[in-house]
């Protein structure tokens, strides 16, 4: 026994002489101009040994044995240098390269291919992190993606995303932007350059960089108010650089389609001080009988670097939108179960007997098919062309947003970030929506008052009641974070670690003003203006308009009004570290502590509990065979949000709380001309409130959903100017402890199964085509449900297969475009509780000059 002790010493510490007898190379690349140069290759020839710069122009290559080689430094396969490297046993060699070209003359397709494949994120873990060092998944967006495709908004930018999908339009109501799903749970964008920023609308694009889809609960490094347990949607704004350049760009397309963008970076002080102004302004009609989207953004940006240790910057966005429609009405259903109870209420109140009111609501329907004749929204009675509004009928909402930044280097291992975030949003004006009435219910109520003994007439859609409400308020955040940044060695082990404060204040005041109309003639109901043909062709549907709508505010009585406020403070504190223990094992630990204060006094007043503490771990694992090429993953990460009220047994309720499992793959091969990851996660989330069995007055807090799924990414440059991305998403979700009606179901915000998304562009970069990009896009989603319920039954919404072409031209002084949408002009839907059909078959074309 004490002979095979020794024997093991013996080979350990053979094993770390031989490794301290390594060599190592470290350096960083530029351009002439002196700006850094991200995945540019750095390869031994003819060995193992290789890397690629980080965004930095950082590189490091590790554990080299001792010897003559010959060093390459390459682009997209282009050899640009070549060196000799002698290499001795401990050697740690500094090599520095400065490519001839400046930033500005770098060959776009260079530019191009790096910003694609450049996987790597500063914001998932608050540090700068290469992708396969990162435990997390994270999906970046580059808007050279964004500009081959002519993607002008977010909704279309997440079409790149694997396993995501868009559930909800855009309504200009607080915290009103398009929503999506990412592993069984909504989300929508509120962060940017990973501070709080909610936004109301559709996201412009003018002045993003990049887009980050970070992908699981990230409650740890981001809190309540930013996090979804599905994912994070953090936008990444441009910033100014050091030479004088911009564009200016026009687009007009189908159903009434303008934009105009410009964008112009100024050069105040060389190297030092720079300005960058984005503008954007945009007009969308929609393809139905109704409905238009404006939008403009200012987007001012200022950037102040005097030495190599401090960085400011300052910028705005003053943003405005107006519409009715994102692209088509979103429509509700009124499920049975409502229905049938308000029946059965308005028959106890007749007097008659409760055996009688039984006997005659046993024969109302019990389901959505048995009601509307089918659970397919496909085989709906309606006009998929028809809206059921008028174009002075619209709401409108302005958000002007200022932000701050600074960074400051203490020492060769320490970095101050310092920021400030500050947005005003205002919303009035009127929002429309609709609901699809059933049959039976227009019979059962003129039968009953005209002959007493109700009738439920047969299955089916003959009508719509138009609905409006005006919300008028605003809201308010405010954000200051500090963080303290730490690259450091003990020994030979490097630990990355980040100390952060972070406080958020949000206050949102909004009322929704009402007034009752009359169903059917008959029964008083909130926001009811009338009652039209579902086919949206009667005289009746041209009387929804302003005028109509203000008389009817005037003129119906009292005006009710729907209060939603929310006033909290919250202060965090947290830490995360990333430890290489080798080159092939990274760790990876975090912890936030979470301190919440609801503001209202109102809700203390009422018993709710007025502040919460959270503690929010997670935990990261790396094992990498194959240095910078492959890497094995496993996290558990944390996701919370704070509930309020209490039991019945007055027992304040917890906060909810997601927790994250996932295992997985990640690759970035052929000298990263093939990247991506394969990844499985388990997702449970505890502390749901849910109705309690025993009382129905009151709820207890003991629900869980479970949410599990497979995620593939594949991101690929074969050749020169060709670039693939393919994306498939799986997600099984459950509500396996919950209300009755939804216990043992898919959740409907959770959307579909399956989610496929495919992308290609091939830019010729030689011969007399050079610059011209050909592409094409397809996006499946697989069958989902607007309702999904035990009682109600379920109303699904079909699958789609959309596909996109797009045809550019770029030249160093213009840019040609032209881009189809929905080629097939296939009919399809969205929704969640609801349905929103979406937008046919659109061309557009655009021309932008550049300086």
């Amino acid at each position: 026994m004490i002979k095979k002790f020794v024997m093991a010493l013996l080979f350990i510490s053979n094993a770390l002489f031989l490794y301290a007898q390594q060599a190592s190379i470290h350096g960083k690349v530029t351009t002439a101009d002196g700006q850094p140069v991200s995945l540019i290759s750095i390869v031994l020839k003819d060995t193992k040994w290789g890397t690629v710069s980080n965004e930095n122009g950082l590189f490091q290559i590790k554990n080299i044995k001792p010897g003559e080689y010959t060093l390459e430094l390459s682009f997209t396969g282009d050899t640009r240098e070549r060196k000799v490297v002698s290499l001795y046993p401990g050697t740690n060699l500094e090599l520095n390269f400065s490519i001839r070209e400046n930033s500005k003359d770098l060959s776009e397709v260079i530019v191009e291919t790096n910003k694609i494949m450049n996987r790597a994120s500063v914001y998932s873990n608050k540090m700068p992190l290469a992708n396969l060092e990162n435990a997390q998944v994270v999906t970046a967006i580059p808007d050279v993606i964004l500009r081959k495709q002519i993607a002008m908004s977010l909704e279309d930018a997440m079409k790149n995303a694997a396993g995501i999908s868009k559930i909800w339009d855009a309504t200009n109501r607080p915290d009103g932007g398009s929503i999506f799903v990412s592993r069984g749970f909504q989300t929508t964008t509120k962060a940017r350059n990973g501070l709080p920023n909610i936004v109301n609308t559709n996201v412009e694009m003018a002045n993003l960089d990049r887009i980050e889809v970070l992908k699981g609960p990230s409650g740890t490094l981001f809190g309540s108010i930013v996090n979804s347990y599905g994912g994070l949607i953090n936008r990444i704004t441009k910033r100014p650089y050091f030479y004088n350049g911009g564009y200016v760009d026009v687009a007009y397309g189908s159903y009434n389609f303008m934009r105009a963008s410009a964008d112009a970076n100024v050069v105040l002080k060389k190297d030092q001080m720079a300005f960058r102004v984005n503008v954007a302004g945009q007009n969308q009609d929609s393809w139905q009988d109704a409905g238009f989207q404006q939008n403009y953004i200012i987007a001012p940006s200022f950037i102040y670097k005097p030495n190599d240790r401090f960085t400011l910057n300052v910028d705005a966005e003053i943003a405005g939108s107006k519409g009715n429609s994102n692209g088509g009405n979103f429509m509700f259903i009124l499920p049975p179960s409502t229905i049938n109870a308000a029946m059965a209420g308005m028959l106890g109140q007749s007097g008659l007997p409760e055996a009688t009111v039984n006997a005659i609501m046993a024969q109302a329907p019990k389901t959505l098919k048995e009601a509307y004749g089918t659970d397919q929204i496909s085989q709906l009675k309606l006009d998929y062309n028809r809206s059921f509004i008028s174009n002075d009928v619209y709401s409108k909402t302005n958000t002007n947003s200022f932000f701050a930044d600074a960074g400051y280097r203490l020492s060769d291992h320490w970095t101050s970030q310092t920021s400030v975030t500050y947005s005003l949003s205002h919303n009035n004006g009127y929002a429309g929506f609709q609901y699809l009435l059933p049959n039976y219910l227009g019979h059962f109520l003129q039968s009953f008052l005209s002959t007493g003994n109700p009738d439920f007439g047969t299955p089916g859609t003959d009508s719509v009641a138009r609905m409006v409400w005006k919300p008028v308020g605003s809201t308010k955040t405010f954000d200051v974070q500090q963080n303290f940044v730490a690259d450091y060695n003990f020994g030979k082990v490097r630990n990355r670690t980040v100390l952060g404060l972070d406080y958020l204040s949000y206050r949102s005041d909004v009322t929704y003003y009402y007034f009752y109309g009359m169903l059917h003639n008959v029964v008083p109901y909130p926001y009811l203006f009338d009652v039209v043909d579902a086919n949206g062709r009667s005289a009746a549907n041209l009387t929804y308009n302003k005028s109509n709508l203000d008389a009817a505010y005037q003129n119906r009585g009292s005006v009710d009004a729907s209060i939603y406020n929310q006033h909290s403070n919250v202060f965090s504190g947290y830490i995360n570290n990333i430890t290489n223990v080798t080159d092939y094992l990274i760790l990876s630990a975090g912890l936030r502590i979470d301190h919440f204060d609801n503001m209202l006094k109102d809700a203390v007043a009422e018993g709710v509990k007025p502040s919460q503490a959270k503690l929010s771990p997670k935990f990261g694992l790396i094992v990498m065979p194959v240095k910078d090429q492959l890497s094995f993953f496993a996290n558990y990460q944390n996701g919370f949000t704070n509930q309020f009220g209490q039991s019945k047994n007055h027992v304040a309720f917890e906060p909810e709380a997601a927790n994250q499992k996932e295992i997985g793959v990640k690759y970035a091969l052929f000298r990263n001309k093939l990247t991506g990851n394969i990844s499985y996660y388990d997702i449970l989330v505890k502390n749901v409130i849910r109705q309690d069995p025993s009382d129905a007055s009151f709820s207890i807090q003991d629900g869980e959903q479970r949410s599990k799924g497979v995620e593939v990414e594949v991101l690929a440059n074969p050749y020169k100017g060709w670039t693939l991305l393919f994306g498939y998403g799986y997600n099984d979700s459950k509500m396996q402890k919950a209300d009755a009606d939804v216990n043992g179901l898919r959740p409907v915000p959770a959307g579909p199964y399956n989610t496929f998304n495919f992308w290609t562009n091939y830019t010729f970069t030689t011969t007399a085509l050079n610059g011209l990009g050909v592409g094409f896009s397809l996006n499946h989603s697989g069958e989902s449900n607007a309702v999904n319920s035990n009682i109600d039954g379920k109303l699904v919404l079909p699958a789609a297969t959309i596909l996109g072409a797009h045809l550019t031209y770029d030249r160093k002084h213009y840019r040609l475009g032209l881009k189809a949408n929905n080629v097939s002009n296939e009919k399809y839907w969205k929704g969640w509780t609801n349905f929103i059909p979406q937008m046919p078959r659109q061309l557009i074309g655009t021309i932008a000059y550049k300086f």
